[in-house]
């Protein structure tokens, strides 16, 4: 397997999710990315991770994800990007295929964001971690019903993907092909490109069995 697509199965198609940041304040991402996992049908296993909470969406909350007894494949971080490099370094430590980090405030603001997403990618190096991210929209993979994104609504069933790195965008074209009638099986945003870039998602969207174009 090329290096460029590792652990890339454990994003677009987990058996266990966590959320840190996870919420049930309305208007927050941690709620977004919530209420797309769990009302739109992915059927693995969703951990909700958050200091001071005791229960979200129903579910038993856990301090931190070393916490967890079971494996987990992909985390996705909806927290202030100044947490992101210690939450990244114990998703490594607990063994997380992936991550994606929705939060901004990245390299995009200047140096004090660049010196964040070095920290990020000193955290995850060595591990196999892959992120995708930072400042993104997230990511949809309707083969497995995962919407781990804050963008409202599923794609229709299609054979294309969709790339891009502006959360805007992607968001964009995703209500567009609603109202055209388009279908598509992925949306990535991929935000500020810190790990997965366009040519690692090129070479794993070229091996799905859903995908007929990028």
């Amino acid at each position: 397997m090329a290096m460029s697509i590792i652990n890339l199965d454990k994003i677009f198609h987990p058996k266990t999710i966590a959320v840190i940041g996870a919420s049930e304040r309305k208007g927050s991402v941690g709620d977004a990315l919530m209420h797309n996992l769990v009302e739109r049908g992915f059927s693995g296993e969703i951990y909700t991770i958050h200091q001071h909470q005791k229960k979200i969406w129903g579910k038993s909350v856990y301090s931190k994800i070393g916490e967890l007894k079971a494996p987990v494949d992909m985390a996705i971080l909806a927290t202030p990007i100044g947490s992101a490099p210690q939450l990244v370094k114990e998703c490594a430590a607990a063994g997380v295929g992936g991550a994606v980090i929705i939060s901004a405030g990245g390299k995009e603001i200047g140096e004090e964001g660049r010196k964040i997403e070095t920290a990020i990618k000193k955290a995850a190096d060595a591990s196999g971690l892959r992120i995708i991210g930072p400042n993104c929209v997230g990511i949809i993979s309707r083969q497995t019903k995962l919407n781990a994104s804050f963008a409202h609504q599923m794609p229709l069933p299609g054979k294309m993907a969709f790339i891009s790195q502006s959360g805007a965008i992607c968001t964009a074209i995703l209500d567009l092909s609603l109202k055209e009638n388009i279908g598509f099986s992925y949306f990535v945003s991929l935000g500020d490109m810190l790990d997965v870039d366009f040519g690692d998602m090129i070479d794993y969207l070229g091996g799905e069995r859903d995908v007929s174009s990028i």
